[in-house]
């Protein structure tokens, strides 16, 4: 879920506008484990009455669909694409499926949204190796144009013994550093430069209201 005029939505707005003074269309791969809010985060893009069409890579568990709308006049193409972690057939096959389906349907990918959901205890291992199988049939310049969404951000609270919202909004930006490091490390084992993997930026989204029980993740 993605909280309305995060960080976000705001950050990626700005950037759709100015691409759209250069192509027609902002192209989008989404990407993340099953239940990870891959669909909030597309309602939260481009609204919740989107229409869509199904790109089959040979059965329901594999389809790849594409989502269309235009928003404040900007045409958007979001490509859901199943979570490689989710699939019993070999990642890097999926993979290589979502990437034939891409070229010969997406002359061009602005922006890869990985989703990760920061209401658990750390990044599971099979994250992590999709990040890997990402790296090496896109090759690693696909994470140049990338953005690691933390869903469920609105489900992660601070300690009770914490007493004030300042030391619960610095214990909240550590947990945000912690999944960074760990995401950074995947990244540079993939073929990224380590600077490079450090300007990936990792944003946490959630629907809530700023309170002491629900900061604000920004």
């Amino acid at each position: 879920a993605m909280a309305t005029g995060s960080v976000l939505e705001k950050g990626l707005h700005f950037l759709f506008k100015a691409l759209t003074r250069e192509c027609d269309s902002i192209n989008i791969l989404l990407t993340g484990k099953t239940g990870v809010g891959k669909s909030s985060i597309i309602n939260a893009i481009i609204g919740n009455n989107v229409a869509h069409e199904g790109k089959d890579l040979g059965g329901v568990t594999r389809a790849v669909t594409s989502y269309k709308k235009k928003v404040n006049d900007i045409n958007f193409e979001i490509w859901d694409s199943p979570g490689l972690q989710d699939i019993t057939e070999k990642d890097d096959v999926i993979t290589e499926r979502i990437k034939k389906t891409l070229k010969q349907n997406c002359p061009h990918l602005h922006l890869l949204l990985y989703c990760i959901r920061m209401d658990r205890d750390r990044v599971e291992v099979s994250e992590l190796e999709a990040i890997k199988q990402l790296s090496q049939v896109f090759t690693p310049k696909i994470w140049d144009t990338a953005v690691f969404a933390l869903t469920f951000a609105n489900r992660v609270l601070p300690p009770s013994e914490m007493d004030t919202d300042e030391q619960a909004a610095e214990w909240f930006k550590k947990r945000i550093k912690e999944f960074q490091e760990v995401i950074v490390r995947a990244l540079v084992e993939s073929g990224v430069p380590q600077d490079k993997a450090r300007e990936v930026p990792v944003i946490p989204t959630g629907y809530h209201k700023s309170t002491r029980q629900m900061l604000n993740p920004r």
